[in-house]
């Protein structure tokens, strides 16, 4: 019995390792998404359709709003075509729910109205000017392959935006230590 407990310890602690290591993750991440990504091809969706934050969440909104008002509201066509509209959003946020609660970084952070009404805003300009750029990286490099200027401009703020987030969390996290 002892034994078994300790190799049932040692499997775990190798996953433990495997799942802490960003190479690996990162592998499987990838892996991931290229299968989805083949999955969603074959279903009738466009090339540049696998992973969108923006496209997707979009789709899943559009289609609740469509289902519950009656409307017409766009969405793309492997969406109109599902039973359900994509949810890789969702997967992801129930993915980060778990993950975070698992290795107990899981935190509910209290603000005041300012700062829940930032958080608002940012997620909507965020909406609004990656859904204006044409949604997601792949798409932006697709957009650039064809010659399109928009993209190239979004892609230059895509990194701007990047750089100035992390002076700012990095300057936040500095503040509270």
């Amino acid at each position: 019995m002892a034994e078994t407990r300790a190799k049932t310890e040692k499997s775990s602690s190798f996953i433990d390792t495997l799942a802490r290591n960003p190479l690996y993750v990162g592998l499987a991440i990838g892996i991931l998404a290229a299968l989805v990504q083949v999955l969603l091809i074959s279903a009738g969706g466009p090339e540049a359709y696998g992973f969108c934050v923006a496209c997707h969440t979009r789709d899943v909104v559009n289609g609740g709003v469509n289902a519950v008002a009656g409307t017409k509201l766009a969405m793309a066509a492997i969406s109109q075509n599902a039973i359900l509209p994509v949810l890789t959003v969702v997967g992801v946020l129930i993915g980060a729910f778990a993950s975070a609660k698992y290795y107990t970084e899981f935190k509910i952070k209290t603000g005041g109205g300012v700062s829940y009404l930032w958080y608002l805003l940012g997620g909507l300009l965020f909406m609004i000017f990656a859904l204006f750029m044409g949604g997601c990286p792949y798409r932006i490099g697709l957009r650039i392959g064809y010659g399109d200027v928009v993209a190239l401009i979004g892609l230059v703020a895509i990194v701007i935006g990047v750089l100035v987030g992390i002076k700012i969390a990095t300057a936040m996290a500095e503040r509270e230590e």
